[in-house]
């Protein structure tokens, strides 16, 4: 009875994190079709330190990775996983990638010039240019790749993105748990 209510407190607070979740992170899924994913049960992590580092604008924070683990074990353990410690005898283990990279929106759209209320009695309008804005940003990437111990390949992965905010900075925790809920919500395929 204890292990069950201990799996529904771990499921409550997913399902809180996902409700309080920062929004905005879009997720592409893909994997394997040839994979029973019912068949899963544990799962550990594909090394010690299983981040890998994408492209990034700023430097990640040295703390990140622990984040970012401890999100993805809380997320595949409200799903009714068992995390192991040892990867030879798991039956998936799980890597991540993070980065970002600065994007330039340019937005360009006609200009209206003209006056209302001019010498011919009726208001004239018309368009001569175009008005450009520019706007900087970065744009924030977690990916999760699963690969089947047994058969030493990949079987899943999903790739989470948002344009990241001051305030995701800010509440870098609350960010990392959005993006992991993202993934999380095509694991297992179905």
């Amino acid at each position: 009875m204890k292990a069950a209510s201990k799996r529904f407190a771990i499921l409550g607070a997913a399902l809180l994190l996902g409700a309080c979740a920062a929004p905005g992170f879009k997720a592409t899924h893909d994997h394997d079709a040839s994979i029973n994913f019912s068949q899963y049960r544990t799962f550990a992590w594909i090394a010690d330190h299983p981040m890998k580092m994408g492209v990034t604008a700023v430097p990640a924070s040295p703390l990140l990775e622990a984040h970012i683990m401890s999100s993805v074990e809380r997320a595949l353990i409200g799903k009714g996983y068992l995390f192991s410690k040892d990867r030879n005898s798991a039956d998936f283990v799980v890597s991540f990638t993070v980065g970002s990279r600065e994007e330039i929106r340019v937005d360009s759209y006609p200009s209206m010039h003209g006056a209302y209320g001019s010498r011919w009695g009726w208001g004239c309008a018309y368009y001569g240019g175009t008005e450009t804005t520019v706007r900087q940003y970065t744009k924030g990437m977690l990916a999760v790749d699963i690969f089947d111990v047994r058969l030493r390949r990949p079987v899943f992965h999903s790739v989470a993105t948002k344009k990241i905010s001051e305030d995701d900075r800010d509440n870098s925790s609350v960010t990392i748990d959005a993006a992991v809920v993202a993934i999380m919500e095509g694991f297992p395929p179905q």
